[in-house]
């Protein structure tokens, strides 16, 4: 079942999809092939669709399925900074800074390719999202760095921004073995939230990254 923020964020994007189109919510559901009532489900965040269903939804109005994600990461960081509001007026400021990943992502949809089946559309367009919030977020400490990833719910839990850190951990190794470990640790806490059957995969691929770090770490004496 989906969690309540998810549902909040699904329904968002099919609103603002649908008055994109300037269309009733009869005229999507027949564009994308879904019934009137299962648009009305998405509105009003009773359900909310599958990432197949949302590229049909896209298609039927004619949004490229990369300005979707953007859309829909700018959409979780806004939500995500607005509900943290009186946490983060206890805690530090809040700042534009929660806001920098899906910003830079979102200065970036207009990129051309060439037609392209919708799974491969999505990963590389996943793995594209991944550059950009890492590259975004570089300027920062590890910690600040996992404050802010918390704060956007799909960057939270995707295996793509996990397999990029994994990336970023085995290229700091030869400068710091603490860095390596720490980045390491910080992917494994993203593949622990990621959804589906491609959790155990990402949790294996990141866990083998933090034995390795943690190897060259306690044999540089860094940890117990």
């Amino acid at each position: 079942m989906p969690k309540q923020d998810d549902l909040k964020v699904s329904r968002l994007l099919v609103l603002f999809l649908r008055f994109y189109a300037n269309m009733t919510q009869s005229e999507l559901a027949k564009a994308a092939r879904l019934s009137q009532p299962t648009i009305s489900s998405y509105e009003e965040g009773d359900s909310a669709p599958s990432d197949a269903i949302l590229g049909r939804i896209a298609k039927a109005v004619g949004v490229e399925w990369e300005l979707v994600l953007h859309l829909r990461r700018f959409i979780e960081a806004f939500l995500s900074a607005t509900s943290r509001k009186e946490e983060a007026s206890l805690a530090e400021p809040l700042s534009l800074s929660v806001f920098e990943p899906a910003l830079a992502a979102v200065t970036s949809f207009l990129i051309e390719g060439p037609e392209e089946q919708p799974q491969k559309q999505r990963e590389e367009a996943e793995r594209r999202e991944a550059e950009e919030i890492w590259t975004a977020l570089e300027k920062y400490p590890i910690p600040r760095r996992r404050y802010l990833i918390e704060q956007t719910l799909r960057a939270s839990k995707s295996p793509a921004l996990a397999m990029r850190i994994c990336e970023a951990s085995a290229q700091a190794a030869d400068r710091s073995a603490q860095e390596a470990l720490e980045l390491a640790e910080l992917a494994f806490s993203i593949a622990e939230r990621v959804d589906g059957e491609e959790s155990r995969h990402v949790q294996g691929y990141c866990s083998a990254h933090v034995v390795n770090a943690r190897r060259v770490a306690e044999r540089l004496g860094l940890v117990g």
